[in-house]
């Protein structure tokens, strides 16, 4: 693997297309900063706006993909609701037509010959009668005992699916307001990234030419695939195969990327789902030492973990840097400080 210069800076730059897709009727009017006094203020001022976008842009992200577990959640809740509703009314319905069988059966013990075996004994005209007579009453007690049994059964069920239907729609209630505290949430945060992004675009243009050349050249981009098989060494082979590929704020391919959408895309081309922002994808897989890593494993960067690539092997991570620059290779050290890493699969 051939090594790599250290990375001149950790990045961003912007084309003018790049912000449309995400800050289209978002991008607040900020007033521009003074300009630095050196190209090299200028340059470490781009990094630390570039960084500080890329964390906003993992924030909003982070805050989407929780909206849309609400959503599901809510979904799920109203389901819910839907079918402990159906079973209390279900279950109200037997007990009331339990209750009309007792009512019958007591109605019945009562008529023709009295209600127990002494009023059968005096109101009967022989034994052949008294014994008739007391077989039904004990016949009668038999089944009524049996319905009060499967009406105290009956009205247990009702009760039990009527505290569910309760539950299933104060459920419901919080997935709901939930869902739409998060939408709030996303709108504050969009704002803030597009204001960011607006505020790296004029950065970048401050700088020269040469300093934007520098900016592009860190790094490599004609990296060859790398033997091995399974999930984790196709997911670096194919992002291996998107070197070149613009930077782009909130993509995730097939044609250009932000940090954390090319490990998405990466993985879900090699049958392995993953969730969308640095934020949640840092909680899939298991943690790996930093001296133990392996093709595919993903390195996490900064106090934030804002940043992300894929381990290749050699030392070396495939990643799409920041604005301005293209996926490529550069060793995991020059992208910047490491914060974990995470093995997706195996």
């Amino acid at each position: 693997m051939p090594s790599h210069p250290p990375k001149c800076a950790g990045v961003l730059a912007v084309a003018t297309t790049l912000v449309v897709a995400l800050t289209t009727g978002t991008s607040a009017a900020t007033a521009a900063p003074a300009p630095p006094d050196t190209s090299s203020e200028a340059a470490q001022r781009l990094r630390e706006l570039a960084r500080e976008a890329e964390s906003l842009t993992e924030d909003y992200k982070e805050a989407r993909e929780n909206h849309r577990a609400r959503e599901r959640e809510l979904s799920r809740a109203e389901t819910t609701v839907t079918r402990a509703t159906r079973a209390a009314k279900r279950a109200r319905a037997e007990q009331e037509a339990l209750r009309e069988e007792v009512d019958e059966l007591t109605a019945a013990a009562y008529t023709g010959g009295g209600s127990n075996q002494l009023s059968a004994l005096l109101t009967s005209e022989s034994p052949d009668q008294y014994l008739d007579r007391a077989s039904m009453l004990d016949k009668l007690a038999s089944e009524s005992s049996a319905a009060v049994r499967s009406i105290t059964e009956a009205t247990r069920r009702a009760e039990t699916a009527e505290r569910r239907a309760r539950a299933a729609r104060d459920d419901a209630a919080k997935a709901a307001a939930e869902a739409e505290r998060l939408e709030d949430r996303i709108a504050r945060r969009k704002r803030a990234m597009s204001e960011r992004i607006a505020e790296v675009e004029r950065q970048y243009d401050r700088l020269t030419r040469a300093e934007r050349a520098a900016l592009a050249a860190d790094g490599s981009t004609g990296v060859g695939a790398i033997s091995g098989s399974g999930a984790a060494v196709e997911a670096v082979n194919i992002a291996l195969s998107k070197q070149g590929s613009p930077y782009v704020w909130g993509a995730k391919g097939p044609d250009s990327f932000d940090c954390s959408g090319l490990v998405q895309w990466s993985y879900e081309q090699a049958g392995v789902d993953l969730p969308a922002s640095t934020r949640t994808q840092i909680d899939a897989g298991r943690a790996v030492d930093l001296d133990r890593m392996k093709p595919g494993d993903v390195v996490f960067y900064y106090d934030s973990a804002s940043h992300n690539g894929l381990y290749i092997g050699g030392g070396d991570v495939v990643h799409a840097p920041t604005t301005g620059q293209t996926v490529k290779v550069e060793h995991y050290s020059d992208i910047g400080d490491v914060h974990s890493v995470r093995r997706m699969v195996g």
